[in-house]
């Protein structure tokens, strides 16, 4: 190394504290390079002499397709964040980059007028940058991702601890440098335990993980009650029984059947065993207050496909065949869109001929092509394959994630999706 350049030291632990930004449970390399091996969650600290916080960490997770990297400051403060996704044996996919501004040394992390940019690629040679160089405080300016193709991928090798031989965030002072390697019992910071932050999860840090569903089990028992941010009680007041669906192929469609062309008939890829399921809504009821006034309410907040009598030991978001649940980010989700506020299950081998039918019946008004079986529901059916469509209204536009409830064996039982507003949603 040149004269005045400083050594890129790296240790290794298990987990990071996002909020302490110490380890958690050291590492030896040799340590660090079985769990590598393994698939098992690791964390690599970058760091340089005479400076108290990390230059970067690391947290590669195999086993969750994922590898991240947080850069900081001086004071600190992350100032960059890389998100890549193992999508091919030997390569790596640049998902997300984001970086912060501040303006002063004392600005707190993230602060709301922090300057902030952040770019999202998708695989399709798809991507946005989002750029608000005043933070909450001003506009955002949304463009084109300009990242080519070659920079959104990166080998896997130069990941990890078998790999690492570069910062891959803070280029310039990486350059042309090797790390010297610490072992765990030279570290002078001792191993800490992740701490609770203001809202009671832990401070670890940990791959991202897609949306989870709140209480779809309470949501389906009445006398439940629950409260939202918009409304201070509910009471599940009944399970209302819709209609029964005939799904000859096993291959279940959850769409809106107005919707045409791209993202059209969304097939699940869970393959459910072909029979005859009952659709039921979840009715909520409530006191509805404006002003003096009160009114008595009742609303369906969630419909589900019946698949099975065993209670649910879990829930997953199930993806179309075309997902890929690997490019999820936090809370993120996949889901069907709409935009006309409705919804369908369906046959997969029908779907075409009943989605023509409900356009027919609904737009055109031709009353042989489907029914009204309840109110917000209709019914189209396909004679020739034996399949149906029933469709239900949401609360509006957007996209609506498909909840599938497993049994402790595996088996699915149940396909839900909220079509209510409910904002926070808690158990009373």
């Amino acid at each position: 190394m040149g004269d005045g350049e400083q050594t890129v030291k790296v240790s290794f632990a298990e987990g990071w504290d996002l909020a302490s930004r110490t380890v958690v449970h050291p590492l030896s390399r040799a340590e660090a390079e079985a769990r590598d091996l393994a698939g098992k969650r690791y964390v690599m600290v970058h760091r340089l002499e005479g400076r108290t916080s990390p230059v970067e960490v690391h947290l590669v997770a195999w086993g969750d397709s994922h590898v991240g990297a947080w850069a900081y400051d001086d004071q600190g403060r992350r100032t960059m964040e890389g998100d890549w996704r193992l999508l091919e044996p030997g390569r790596l996919f640049l998902r997300h980059i984001g970086g912060w501004r501040y303006d002063t040394e004392e600005q707190a992390e993230f602060a709301s007028g922090a300057g902030r940019t952040y770019v999202d690629l998708f695989p399709n040679g798809k991507g946005r940058r989002v750029s608000e160089p005043e933070g909450d405080r001003g506009p955002s300016l949304h463009t084109l991702a300009d990242i080519p193709e070659e920079d959104r991928w990166h080998a896997r090798e130069t990941f990890g601890v078998l790999g690492v031989r570069q910062l891959l965030l803070s280029q310039p002072l990486s350059a042309g440098r090797q790390p010297e390697f610490v072992d765990a019992a030279d570290r002078e910071a001792a191993a800490q335990c992740a701490q609770p932050v203001a809202d009671g999860r832990s401070s670890l840090w940990l791959p991202p993980r897609p949306a989870r569903p709140a209480h779809l089990d309470e949501l389906f028992e009445p006398g439940t009650r629950i409260a939202t941010s918009f409304e201070p009680e509910m009471t599940v007041s009944a399970i209302r029984d819709i209609a029964t669906l005939r799904l000859p192929s096993g291959r279940l469609v959850v769409a809106d059947p107005l919707t045409e062309g791209h993202g059209a008939g969304r097939e699940l890829s869970e393959r459910i065993p072909p029979g005859e399921y009952r659709v039921q809504a979840a009715v909520v009821a409530y006191e509805s207050r404006y002003e003096d006034r009160r009114t008595a309410v009742k609303e369906d907040v969630a419909v589900r496909l019946l698949l099975g009598d065993e209670p649910a030991a879990s829930w997953e978001l199930v993806p179309a065949e075309q997902d890929d649940v690997r490019l999820l980010r936090e809370d993120e989700i996949f889901g069907f869109d709409t935009d006309g506020a409705a919804g369908a299950f369906a046959d997969g081998l029908g779907w075409e001929g009943l989605a023509d039918k409900y356009r027919r019946y609904l737009v055109e008004q031709e009353d042989n092509a489907g029914e009204t079986i309840s109110d917000g529901y209709m019914r189209t059916t396909d004679e020739a394959t034996g399949s149906d469509l029933v469709s239900f209204y949401t609360g509006g536009d957007g996209t609506y994630p498909v909840w599938l409830g497993r049994a402790s064996t595996g088996k699915p039982v149940s396909v839900v999706v909220v079509v209510g507003c409910l904002p926070d949603l808690r158990l009373l």
